[in-house]
């Protein structure tokens, strides 16, 4: 029994090595020129042993963006909960969404290369959705707690998560294709708009 559970716990350590190095070469080379060999190389394997745990390149690059959806939704989640004032819960947020430049460059150029899979691709398609749903979801709960504590005035809860979550995403992208802001003024743009939307 023991040897088995080793195993598994084996396999499981392999198959996350694989979709996190999936994503790191996906980041720094993008889909299209990522193959199986480069996966492979990155996590110390041969490049047989990536068809060993996932049935194709599509199957391996999907739990990659999986990967990427949890691990983000987790981080926020996190940063979020460790506070109680909805005002605070925002900026947790939004310090977790803007947490360090080299890694947010790493997730938009990763990302940035799923989404436009999924515009084609039905299954990174419902998989780009439920990141925005989970990411959508955490906006809402704080945007209705600020509601109704009194934090916040009263709006439409669906506009305020939509307009939190567009904010986000397009002062993200502003600061990758900008070379003028830093990362940090960016993020501190970012805080300042939502809560004087949402507190004025």
């Amino acid at each position: 029994m023991a040897a088995k559970q080793f195993i598994q716990e084996l396999e499981e350590q392999r198959r996350d090595e694989l979709i996190r190095a999936t994503y790191h070469e996906v980041a720094e080379k993008g889909y299209s020129a990522v193959t199986l060999q480069d996966i492979a190389t990155r996590a110390g394997v041969s490049k047989g042993s990536t068809l060993y745990y996932f049935a194709s390149k599509e199957d391996l690059f999907l739990a990659a963006l999986e990967w990427m959806v949890v691990h983000n939704h987790a981080r926020i989640r996190r940063a979020v909960e460790a506070v109680d004032d909805p005002v605070e819960k925002v900026r947790a947020a939004i310090a977790s969404i803007f947490a360090n430049a080299q890694e947010s460059r790493q997730f938009f150029l990763a990302y940035s290369d799923f989404v436009s899979i999924g515009a084609r691709n039905k299954r990174f398609h419902d998989l780009n959705a439920r990141f925005y749903h989970g990411c959508s979801g955490i906006d809402r709960e704080i945007i209705e707690l600020g509601v109704s504590t009194g934090a916040f005035r009263s709006v439409s809860i669906d506009d305020a998560s939509s307009m939190s979550r567009a904010l986000i995403d397009g002062l993200m992208m502003q600061w990758f294709f900008s070379s003028e802001i830093t990362f940090e003024e960016y993020r501190r743009r970012c805080e300042r708009i939502i809560l004087d939307y949402l507190t004025v």
